[in-house]
């Protein structure tokens, strides 16, 4: 009985003995497990180690710097995005209806200042000067375009291109004046129905010193609009002078001969300022000479335009060409005169 326990203890004893090959494989995952930690360990040291010594040599720093000012992402964002914001308009809710289309001729709202004002800061409206164009030559609201009643019908189809998709805003003298009305009308049988005519007009704007685009001649022809500083450096112009003057209704043209000879024959469009009634005119015309230049002429050789030439700038007046000879040489030239047609 007692071998066979101590058999059978020894047989246990070799059961929880390893064998030699698989102390071998211990052994080797065990070094290998050393070795991987050891290379582990080894990494993270010389990770700290290289990235301290980057930062003491300031290299992560200048990489930033660099990386921030060549981002067009950055510089986009700043920029563009921003100043689009800033400029948006913002239509105030009791104005909206001056967007809208109208429905017939009477629901044309009839618009002043202040409607006007939104209407030109929206950029959504353009405006619609129905003066005359020697009036819109010498200056107009900003953007503004000419369309005279009677060149309506058959200018508005060359526009098309010009005012679709916009509130269109005829002006013109103000209360009173019924040219913007007839313009908007003529707007409104061509088919358009965004329309507000503006009732207060040019005077109302001017007045409220609001923004306008003044008439620039070219360069050779500014001397023309100068005003005068002395009575004996009026401008004598010439022929072709007086012609782009007249050609762009820039300049009114005095006729200072007698009555009688004016009734015969004159430069077309020009009015009669006799020599012998400079004193007994001059009241009634401060409108009319403070408008423009004004080109004045004789029959003669220019002896009656230089007199009265000298009493319109006694009497205050700056804007004053003299026309020598003006009406011989403007006859000669075959350019447009009014002849009575009873005879001369």
């Amino acid at each position: 009985m007692m071998k066979k326990k101590i058999i059978k203890n020894k047989k246990f004893m070799q059961k929880g003995k390893t064998t030699k090959s698989e102390r071998a494989i211990l052994k080797t995952s065990k070094d290998v497990i050393i070795k991987s930690i050891i290379i582990i360990v080894s990494a993270v040291i010389l990770a700290s180690v290289y990235t301290g010594i980057r930062a003491l040599a300031g290299i992560d720093n200048k990489k930033d710097t660099s990386s921030t000012i060549s981002t067009p992402t950055v510089q986009i964002t700043e920029t563009v995005p921003t100043a689009t914001a800033t400029v948006v308009y913002k239509i105030p809710f009791k104005y909206k209806y001056l967007f809208k289309e109208i429905k017939s001729k009477d629901d044309m709202p009839k618009i002043h200042l202040e409607e006007a004002k939104v209407l030109y800061e929206s950029g959504k409206a353009l405006f619609i000067d129905a003066r005359g164009i020697a009036e819109y030559n010498q200056s107009h609201i900003p953007g503004s375009i000419s369309i005279m009643v009677g060149e309506a019908a058959s200018k508005i189809p060359q526009l098309k291109d010009i005012l679709k998709d916009k509130v269109l805003v005829p002006y013109c003298h103000g209360v009173g004046c019924h040219l913007s009305d007839k313009v908007a009308y003529a707007l409104y049988d061509a088919g358009y129905r965004k329309i507000a005519i503006y009732f207060g007009g040019w005077p109302e704007w001017v007045n409220a010193k609001m923004p306008i685009e003044e008439y620039q001649p070219p360069e050779q022809y500014k001397h023309l609009f100068k005003e005068v500083d002395n009575e004996k450096n009026i401008t004598e112009i010439t022929l072709e002078e007086a012609k782009f003057l007249y050609d762009n209704m820039l300049a009114n043209f005095l006729d200072v001969d007698y009555t009688d000879k004016f009734n015969k024959i004159h430069i077309d469009r020009a009015i009669n300022f006799p020599i012998d009634k400079v004193d007994q005119y001059l009241p009634g015309y401060d409108n009319f000479l403070k408008q423009k230049p004004v080109v004045i002429y004789c029959h003669g050789n220019g002896g009656k335009a230089k007199t009265v030439a000298r009493k319109i700038y006694k009497a205050g007046y700056r804007k004053i060409l003299l026309f020598i000879q003006g009406f011989k040489k403007w006859e000669q030239a075959n350019y447009p005169v009014y002849k009575n047609p009873y005879g001369r």
